[in-house]
């Protein structure tokens, strides 16, 4: 039997950060913006509750994220329609790679011991009246 994960990050996706740097003393220093360690947080904290007390998969692992963006309020009902049909995608920031990345990271010793064991990765970017982040993941075995 496969052992698998599945939770959701309520709320607009949130992209990984660019690292920032600053100096102090004559030494660089590098750190994660606020926002991302927010958003971060949020994501270990509902990945940490789906575990429960399962211990993080050591085995290789395939992983499933889908990004429900909000549909602009600006736009007429019939758009928002086609929106929520599927049938317009979002072409907006975050970039979906920036937003798997974020997961990727906040889940790294809470679902698996590190992110090196996803060997599968599938991402999508959709519409949505309720924006949120599910996360699927499951253990690939032989």
């Amino acid at each position: 039997m496969t052992a698998s994960v599945y939770f959701v990050v309520t709320g607009k996706p949130t992209g990984k950060g660019r690292p920032r740097a600053s100096t102090r003393g004559g030494f660089v220093r590098m750190y994660t913006d606020a926002k991302t360690l927010g958003y971060e947080a949020a994501i270990a904290d509902e990945a940490a509750r789906a575990m429960g007390e399962m211990e993080p998969f050591e085995t290789p692992v395939q992983m499933q994220v889908s990004c429900y963006y909000p549909i602009p309020k600006s736009w007429s009902k019939k758009k928002r329609q086609d929106a929520v049909d599927g049938e317009l995608y979002p072409k907006v920031k975050p970039d979906l790679d920036n937003v798997a990345k974020a997961v990727l990271d906040a889940i790294n010793g809470i679902v698996y011991v590190d992110d090196a064991q996803v060997i599968n990765l599938v991402a999508t970017k959709r519409y949505a009246t309720d924006p949120r982040v599910e996360v699927y993941l499951f253990e690939k075995l032989k």
